[in-house]
């Protein structure tokens, strides 16, 4: 067997394979034996029968199971002999074997890059972590007492910021009724007995501050601009004239810090209440801390090292960006025809995380490699359940799903990765 070996692009490599006419001889003779064993021809016991007969009853069945086999063969002997790391096969040339000549054959690949490290330790990067200030733990309590507040009704009460007020309306759009402009839009167009809260959090923009102010039986016109990303598509960027009437009027009123009610939370006192919330926003800053750090030492790779990288891993990697980019907008309210308007866009910005992330992982893997950082089974496996909790699936369904996607060994990756990242901050000049 002869093998060359051309460049055919960035990481990709095209293997020229020859196999001579005697070892193509050596492997139909072998075929043709099995085929003779097996065989049931009229007039002949099973497997008796001569094999130039088998050979011509069976030619064309003999032929395709030489090609069949002759490619994987010939080319993992091709990689042994080549040393070539191989991340993906593009083509393979049509292979047509011929009696007493040789065969050749190409094989189209992409390879690891080749690339020089760059230097990782003695990195300089800048500490940028905020203090907890009282004012900070002031307004976590201000939330959770919010998000325990009553609300109460109240007559001759006017509408202040934070309270609910009780509505009838009728939407417009240039005379024409909201709902014939958009019968999606069930409930957004005409209502009656709404709450509304008066602040940012009403369902309709603008809603919120407009009703500041009014009492129960005031009537008022409020015009009303949908953003170009509202969750009713056929409303987006449109404005709608609302024709409202406050009907009645709830107080928000805000839980005494008390025995009970720090019972409800699971705390002794005041302080032990100010105390655990300090600690999470001390870790939350923490965290925020370690994630710019890791950020300056990403740029810092990508930026000082030169590399090129497999188009195939980078086309891969768009599209599974462009899927993880889909469903956050999802979760956020969009719908699949509004992804679908933003297309190029989500694109574009695939196409320029795809390449700086590819690039990463293999600067971050060779780092690692370099230093002898692994991934044990244990660390794997504890990976694998924590990526569970956070999609709510059960542990052993996902790894399951994982080792039929081929993805597994990316989990691996990561946590090598990691390791290599805490091995730089280690060993960083933070100012």
């Amino acid at each position: 067997m002869k093998v060359s070996v051309k460049d055919a692009g960035v990481c990709r490599k095209t293997i020229i394979i020859e196999i001579p006419a005697e070892t193509l001889g050596e492997e139909r003779a072998d075929t043709l034996k099995v085929y003779a064993k097996h065989a049931n021809i009229p007039g002949f016991r099973k497997g008796k029968a001569p094999q130039h007969v088998v050979a011509n009853k069976y030619a064309k069945e003999i032929k395709q199971d030489l090609e069949e086999r002759m490619v994987p063969k010939f080319y993992h002997n091709a990689l042994e002999e080549s040393a070539l790391k191989v991340v993906n096969i593009i083509d393979i040339s049509k292979i047509d074997i011929k009696e007493d000549q040789p065969l050749t054959f190409d094989v189209t690949i992409d390879v690891e890059p080749e690339f020089k490290l760059p230097k990782y330790t003695d990195i300089v990067i800048k500490e940028e972590k905020d203090a907890v200030t009282d004012e900070q733990v002031q307004e976590q309590i201000d939330a959770i007492l919010k998000q325990h507040a009553n609300y109460e009704e109240v007559e001759g009460k006017t509408v202040e910021t934070g309270d609910m007020a009780q509505l009838t309306y009728t939407a417009t759009v240039d005379n024409q009724p909201l709902e014939e402009i958009a019968p999606e839009a069930k409930g957004i167009g005409k209502g009656e007995g709404y709450w509304v809260s008066a602040d940012e959090h009403a369902f309709l923009p603008g809603m919120g501050e407009a009703i500041v102010g009014l009492n129960a039986g005031d009537k008022k016109d409020v015009e009303v601009s949908f953003p170009k990303d509202f969750m009713v598509k056929e409303l987006a960027g449109i404005k709608a004239l609302y024709n409202i009437e406050v009907t009645a009027v709830r107080v928000r009123t805000l839980p005494q810090i008390d025995e009970a009610f720090l019972s409800r939370l699971q705390v002794e006192s005041e302080e032990e209440l100010r105390s655990r919330i300090r600690e999470e926003l001390d870790q939350q800053a923490e965290n925020k801390s370690l994630n710019a750090k890791h950020e300056q030492l990403i740029k810092h790779l990508v930026k000082k090292t030169k590399i090129e990288v497999p188009e195939s891993i980078v086309q891969q990697q768009i599209r599974n960006t462009m899927y993880d980019i889909a469903q956050r907008r999802m979760m956020m309210g969009m719908t699949q025809e509004q992804i679908g308007e933003q297309q190029e866009e989500i694109l574009k910005e695939a196409e320029e995380r795809a390449i700086e992330n590819v690039k990463l992982r293999y600067i971050g893997l060779g780092i690692a490699i370099e230093l002898g950082l692994d991934a044990t089974h244990l660390e794997i496996d504890e990976e694998i359940a924590a990526m569970a909790v956070r999609q709510q699936k059960d542990t052993r369904a996902l790894r399951k799903e994982m080792e039929e996607n081929d993805t597994i060994d990316s989990v691996g990756e990561q946590i090598r990765f990691n390791k290599a990242l805490d091995y730089m901050l280690e060993n960083a000049k933070i100012k």
